[in-house]
């Protein structure tokens, strides 16, 4: 039996103070026979400012919480490590007794999503304000494609890489920071065959244009290619203190409080339900999340999975986050299956069955057929919108296939 444990730290609302929030025990006898238990602490429960890192899991209460889904850790907990880019770096430049999910945990850079830290010691360390610049982001792609490539990287290379591990997602990434703004910077990865950076680029000035909700984006070029630029919307620049402030995050698979590996009951119709429960006045956040099942199946983002779903925590309730990772799949076929349930047709995208339960998102059938057409008609114009914004001819080609589907999904 392995047994691990470090304490969990919180950013208080609106605030600079970091305090302890409670201790997080992990153990393990295996794959398949982990739990992780977590406590708050007396002061934190004590605190007039304390919240609950997940109202409904776990309640600010004086009792132990365990979790075995996720490898045994809590849903604010999971969203606050590491997916595969950040694992990958983490293993390579750590001892293998370091690749569970407390080692991922302690070896984050401080630059994780939301408003959670973590560390060994019962008081929080004084934080470190430290981020890569954009000016780094050329000696970070050169390091990025030698660890991709298993070359050896230096000391310098490898403090860059461990400073700006971003929480999510399997491509190369890194936090920095330009006037006072941090941007999760995305690079093409080793294994691209199309220009991705740009490719997600359009695609999120399209959802804009459509009326979604999404933050600033930019393209830039570094070393001759293409990088991508999402700002961090889970950071505020307080120019005062000059510290940013942090906003707690949870995912859309912490609301259903389901296991990444529970592909069968991922559904946007538990997942309306759920943010009910976490929303005050939720209609205005369940229609965004409807206009985003439209744009994903129209598009053919079909990696629309729970954690590509965010939720952020002001004042007493939650709302839905800007999107993000909207990407293009180019697929064969005239049927799109999404990620998760749409309607009583399952996870099919057409309007059948979008307009089969539009009533869990607040809409009616035909304020729910007017959101879809509307965003039809924008995105027919999709090849001269992407042309526009300088995708090349060979990815114009591979993204026919990502349209492929538009007979098959009616009006």
């Amino acid at each position: 039996m392995i047994s691990k444990e470090c304490f969990v730290y919180v950013h208080l609302p609106n605030s600079h103070e970091v305090i302890t929030a409670g201790r997080l025990r992990w153990q393990s006898g295996g794959v398949n026979n982990v739990v992780g238990t977590f406590v708050y602490g007396k002061s934190y429960l004590k605190n007039k400012n304390a919240f609950s890192l997940d109202p409904f899991e776990l309640p600010l209460e004086e009792r132990e919480f365990q979790a075995i889904k996720n490898e045994g850790l809590h849903g604010p907990l999971r969203d606050s490590t590491p997916d595969s880019w950040g694992r990958y770096v983490i293993q390579k430049n750590t001892p293998a007794s370091e690749h569970d999910p407390i080692g991922y945990l302690l070896n984050s850079a401080d630059d994780r999503v939301g408003a959670l830290s973590f560390g060994h010691g019962k008081v929080p360390p004084a934080p470190i304000r430290s981020f890569n610049k954009t000016i780094d982001l050329v000696k970070l792609m050169i390091a990025t494609r030698k660890l991709e490539e298993g070359f050896p990287i230096d000391d310098t290379e490898r403090s860059l890489l461990m400073a700006g591990l971003s929480a999510g997602g399997a491509r190369p990434k890194t936090t920095v920071e330009d006037e006072n703004t941090l941007w999760i910077a995305k690079f093409p990865a080793l294994d691209d065959r199309q220009n991705i950076s740009r490719i997600e680029y359009a695609t999120m000035l399209l959802a804009k244009a459509c009326g979604l909700q999404v933050p600033e984006v930019r393209l830039i070029q570094v070393g001759g290619k293409d990088v991508f630029l999402i700002q961090r919307f889970d950071r505020s620049f307080d120019p005062k203190k000059k510290k940013y402030l942090r906003t707690h995050f949870v995912s859309g698979l912490t609301l259903l409080n389901l296991d990444e590996r529970d592909y069968g009951n991922w559904s946007y119709l538990d997942l309306a339900d759920q943010m009910r429960r976490w929303i005050d006045k939720p209609k205005e956040n369940l229609q965004e999340l409807y206009k985003r099942i439209v744009f994903n199946g129209l598009v053919s983002n079909t990696d629309d999975h729970p954690r590509n779903h965010g939720f952020l925590k002001f004042s007493k309730s939650y709302k839905l986050s800007p999107a993000y990772d909207l990407v293009p799949k180019a697929e064969t076929g005239s049927q799109r299956n999404l990620a998760m349930q749409i309607g009583s047709q399952g996870r099919n995208f057409s309007l059948e069955n979008l307009l089969s339960r539009c009533d869990a998102f607040d809409l009616t059938r035909d304020e729910a057929k007017e959101i879809f057409l509307k965003m039809k008609a924008k995105v027919s114009k999709w090849q001269t919108f992407f042309q526009s914004h300088g995708v090349g001819d060979v990815d114009m080609v591979y993204l026919q296939g990502a349209f492929s589907h538009w007979d098959s999904i009616g009006e």
